[in-house]
């Protein structure tokens, strides 16, 4: 399998698109079998208020769309005219906001059924996401070279700085 290149964004790892699918359809039938079957830790997921899930829910699942919107605008936005390094937004916080989003996605399943199989998998998942992200990074610095190099010293993989997360705000608020 053939790794797919656009210009300026850098090579895909070669089973990108199955590693997501598959994540997907692990995820979920580990959370479906966890949550309506096994029911494993039932007694936590009953001390819980659904209430309370349900807001924690919420707030992850918005968190995962707001991380794959802005990931998704600032990639292909039509400013974004020249092929390069993307790193500012989103992408000033972390470094693959689009793969953030997707275990966070699945984090608010398993936060809203309490299901320990399911965190478990995400780990899994994570994994997965790493290595592919690895592959990735290594293109980028053969492709942009220090540039990249200096952006992965400024700019966490995953979880973001606070400092980062301050300057994005208030710089935002200076434009």
């Amino acid at each position: 399998m053939s790794s797919h290149h656009q210009p300026g964004l850098g090579i895909e790892h070669p089973y990108s698109h199955q590693i997501m699918i598959g994540s997907a359809v692990f995820f979920f039938l580990t959370w479906i079998l966890d949550t309506f079957f096994l029911q494993l830790f039932i007694d936590l997921r009953k001390s819980i208020p659904l209430i309370f899930r349900i807001v924690i829910f919420t707030i992850t699942l918005v968190l995962a769309f707001i991380l794959m919107n802005s990931s998704q605008k600032k990639i292909f936005s039509e400013s974004q005219t020249e092929p390069g390094l993307v790193s500012d937004g989103i992408y000033a916080l972390v470094r693959h906001p689009l793969y953030l989003s997707i275990p966070l996605l699945y984090m608010a399943f398993s936060l809203l059924s309490v299901s320990i199989l399911s965190f478990f998998s995400i780990l899994f998942i994570f994994i997965f996401f790493d290595r592919m992200v690895v592959f990735e990074e290594k293109e980028l610095v053969n492709i942009l070279g220090d540039v990249y190099r200096e952006y992965t010293q400024l700019t966490p993989r995953w979880i973001p700085r606070f400092s980062n997360l301050y300057q994005l705000i208030f710089a935002s608020r200076d434009d």
